[in-house]
């Protein structure tokens, strides 16, 4: 009889069991052990009150999230509180009765036990999957097809950077490593499927300033004789110049990114101290990783000749008001330029829309179910020479900045005056002072968003 009991299964094992998956020590408690239901509790009560904490941190959490030491803590602390909980439920069971895979109730604590063990996978994904994009993003990592991955011995050991004007008034450091106020030139690349060309037809300089809020300035890709910051100038359209630097060592000793960044600079009158790039194919893929983001437009596009990113013909229509757009139209929207009173002015400030639409939209965390597409989607396609210890505090900086409030410039007529080479190539000709007095102008907090012309 007592044989016959003893191998009858006892349904409060496996109820034991739950308890403890529920919370590591309740299961022992239930059972009546309570020291040891205090010794498996506490630990796993303090953690949870410390990811509770840290969720309520709301904006402060996504760049914290981009810290590598915090996701290696992730990985490691998640591991030792999986541990935790798999002793806690097989422990639990266990006083019960001793497992046995002919009862059921062995069946159900292990299934109680895949589950805790597919919990703590999926989070211990993410953190890796993370490192890895960052690993790819910056520093010129292997995305955007590793461009801004330049050999170590084309690169100058020091790179010089453009000195800034006297009217730039160069903020304190930041404890991150961030001066006050930082600028980023994004360049689209168009890398789209049969295109072997690298033009960057779209440059825009993004720049966080604490003090005076955020900016963005649309440079035109027809823009030529840019100085290069060493005393030469580039008399050519300057969307090429990158793809010349990158395979020029010997006339572009700084390498395409670097060679950029002066350029820029030196037209702009700033120093441009990171620079990011991102392909056509990447940009619709994180559009639409995040769900897609609301753009208001606020006059209709009907480019008839428009092509999209496989160069089919295929044309694009938009009407006024609000519209939320998927990654293909937003794309559409933001490389349109022939339709009737477009211009690459106006396409500037269509860009301009999209950039803080998409940065709306990342702040708003709506997208965190979709993680891995957009991990995977920014890892294959965006590179930036940013390190990576300083991701988390330039997404910081993003996630405090006042989006609904964004200075912008479109430099365009009269900033920039039409002209013709002899080869009848169309270029437009920089008034150097002017551009530099509408920038500083902009970043004194002076300028309100620019209007681009018909």
């Amino acid at each position: 009889m007592n044989q016959a009991a003893a191998s009858r299964p006892d349904p409060r094992a496996p109820l034991a069991a739950f308890f403890s998956f529920v919370l590591p020590g309740l299961g022992q408690a239930y059972n009546r052990q309570f020291w040891l239901a205090l010794l498996l509790g506490l630990p796993a009560a303090v953690l949870g009150w410390l990811v509770v904490s840290a969720a309520g941190q709301g904006t402060g959490l996504v760049s914290h999230l981009l810290d590598l030491r915090v996701l290696w803590a992730i990985i490691i602390l998640n591991l030792a509180l999986l541990v935790w909980r798999l002793v806690a439920i097989y422990q639990a069971h266990a006083a019960r009765e001793t497992p046995a895979w002919r009862r059921w109730t062995t069946w159900v604590t292990a299934g109680l036990l895949a589950a805790t063990l597919f919990m703590h996978l999926v989070p211990a994904w993410y953190a890796t999957a993370t490192i890895d994009t960052l690993a790819a993003v910056g520093q010129g990592g292997s995305g955007a097809g590793g461009l801004l991955n330049v050999p170590h011995d084309v690169l100058d050991p020091q790179p010089s950077r453009t000195p800034p004007p006297p009217p730039w008034e160069e903020p304190e450091p930041t404890p991150a490593g961030l001066t006050g106020r930082f600028a980023v030139l994004l360049m689209g690349l168009d890398l789209g499927p049969g295109r072997n060309t690298y033009n960057t037809d779209t440059m825009m300089v993004a720049i966080i300033d604490p003090r005076t809020g955020p900016a963005l300035i649309s440079i035109p890709r027809d823009t030529f004789g840019t100085p290069l910051g060493d005393g030469r100038v580039y008399n050519a359209k300057l969307n090429s110049l990158f793809a010349y630097a990158r395979i020029d060592p010997g006339t572009y000793p700084l390498g395409g990114p670097e060679t950029m960044k002066a350029a820029v600079g030196a037209l702009l009158g700033i120093q441009i101290d990171y620079i990011g790039a991102v392909d056509f194919l990447g940009f619709t893929r994180a559009v639409d990783a995040v769900g897609g983001v609301d753009v208001t437009v606020t006059r209709a596009v009907h480019d008839y000749g428009y092509r999209d990113e496989y160069n089919n013909l295929v044309g694009f229509h938009i009407e006024p008001g609000t519209h939320h757009m998927d990654g293909y139209t937003a794309l559409a929207f933001a490389r349109s330029r022939k339709g009737a009173g477009d211009n690459d002015y106006t396409r500037a400030e269509r860009q301009q829309q999209v950039i803080a639409a998409m940065v709306t939209k990342l702040k708003s965390g709506a997208w965190l179910l979709n993680l891995p597409s957009l991990l995977n989607a920014i890892g294959d396609s965006v590179a930036s020479d940013i390190p990576t210890e300083l991701m988390p505090h330039v997404a910081h900086a993003l996630a405090e900045a006042d989006l609904t409030s964004i200075d912008r410039l479109v430099i365009q007529p009269p900033l920039v005056n039409s002209g013709w080479l002899t080869d009848g190539t169309y270029i437009l000709n920089p008034d150097f002072p002017a551009i530099q007095a509408a920038v500083q102008q902009l970043l004194a907090g002076e300028a309100g968003p620019a209007r681009p012309t018909d």
